[in-house]
């Protein structure tokens, strides 16, 4: 999956890549293996990097920004403004998925660990749709209503981003 952050103004070019238990990071013509374990305290993450543990706590997280504090040091990096879904649909610079009334959007940032409809089934209000996974944790989104599913958009193993665009309804 490709993304972009800011860094102090400065545009960063992500591409992630999930290989088994670990994530394939690349930017700034680096390349690194990542592994996210999570911690005894609800914010801390363990990352090996390269073989090289690193702690990572998720200080803050909005729309626009990530706040982080990696091995101590704090980071703030931004997102790119097609990711944010604030505003009016059909605003500049939207998500295509925040301007779509019948569509499912990804809640977190994740892996698809299993898609439970298909193009056409009709699905009621609580039933599962895709089970996802982000920290070793399980999320199942579920239909918030009755929809006939028109369009499935990711598949089983993919990396998500929190805000794309993952399933369509009629």
């Amino acid at each position: 999956m490709k993304f972009e952050l800011y860094k102090s103004g400065k545009k960063l070019e992500v591409d992630a890549v999930v290989a088994g238990e670990a994530v394939e990071v690349s930017f700034e013509g680096k390349r690194f293996m990542v592994q996210l374990t999570k911690a005894d305290s609800d914010d801390r993450i363990e990352a090996v990097v390269d073989g090289r543990e690193v702690g990572v706590v998720f200080d803050d997280e909005t729309e626009s920004a990530l706040k982080l504090t990696v091995g101590g040091r704090q980071v703030t990096l931004g997102r790119a403004q097609t990711h944010v879904q604030a505003g009016a649909p059909g605003s500049e610079g939207q998500a295509p998925s925040a301007a779509e009334a019948n569509a499912l959007v990804s809640p977190l940032f994740g892996k698809v660990i299993s898609v439970d409809v298909k193009p056409g089934d009709s699905v009621g209000a609580g039933q599962s749709l895709i089970v996802m996974e982000a920290m070793k944790m399980e999320s199942v989104l579920r239909a918030d209503g009755n929809h006939v599913v028109k369009e499935v958009l990711v598949k089983v193993g993919e990396g998500v981003t929190k805000g794309q665009l993952i399933m369509r309804f009629n």
